[in-house]
């Protein structure tokens, strides 16, 4: 066999360590709220010995974690790359705009925030120009369980709970001093071809500006921002 034979046949065969650490990281489903050892071991076929080895280079990269009770969660890191490929298909170009006439029509924060693994993590935002705001970065990483943006992107991982379903009819949640005393937020989801979740859009600021008439206003801007957006991806 000559040496460029050998090289086709491995650029075609893979490489099967990489192969084993990607089937760790894919065995994760929506709605898991992390995956114990053996979880993984029956999910992927691979040996208990083998996942800890693995393991130990995803997590020192960024892309599994392991809490103090043994369990593996997927890792920060996948929020970043997902960012640079989301950024790739220009993604960018259809929220960014979005959310900085959201932030005109309301002068409160907007942000556009992606389901991780069992967290939230905001993939675009726009500050309020206000001296008095709530700032946000990209990057931030929240629970689901607190927060509106949380609980709407719950809503859709868990749809059976009965919040869900309240969430999903009305198509928005609203939440006071769940992360902050002194924050609000309102959160409504963006749906892409068959209903599919691509992420949600959130208006955070103080409690006090969040009164009735300015909710009201409120939603009817991200209503309409998100059917926009919606249908940029392909929703009908």
């Amino acid at each position: 066999m000559t040496k460029s034979t050998e090289k086709l046949k491995h650029t075609k065969s893979g490489v099967e360590s990489v192969e084993r650490a990607l089937r760790l990281l894919e065995a994760f489903n929506m709605g898991d709220n992390g995956l114990a050892l053996k979880e993984l071991a029956q999910r992927t076929g691979l040996n208990k010995a083998t996942i800890l080895r693995l393991s130990a280079s995803l997590e020192k990269f960024g892309y599994l974690t392991r809490d103090y009770d043994g369990i593996f969660h997927l890792g920060a890191s996948l929020g970043h790359r997902s960012s640079v490929y989301r950024d790739n298909l220009q993604l960018g170009n259809i929220i960014r705009p979005a959310l900085v006439e959201l932030v005109e029509k309301t002068n409160e924060t907007a942000a556009f925030h992606v389901l991780r693994g069992n967290s939230s993590v905001v993939l675009y935002c726009e500050n309020s120009k206000r001296r008095m705001r709530y700032h946000i970065d990209e990057g931030e990483i929240n629970p689901l369980n607190l927060g509106s943006s949380g609980k709407v992107l719950e809503a859709f991982v868990n749809p059976k709970t009965s919040q869900s379903k309240i969430i999903q009819d009305q198509g928005y949640y609203i939440s006071y001093g769940e992360r902050d005393p002194d924050i609000a937020g309102i959160t409504v989801p963006i749906l892409g071809r068959d209903s599919e979740l691509i992420g949600v859009i959130s208006l955070s600021g103080l409690i006090s500006r969040f009164t009735d008439e300015n909710i009201e206003s409120f939603l009817e801007a991200l209503i309409s921002t998100s059917k926009k957006v919606s249908l940029a991806f392909g929703s009908k």
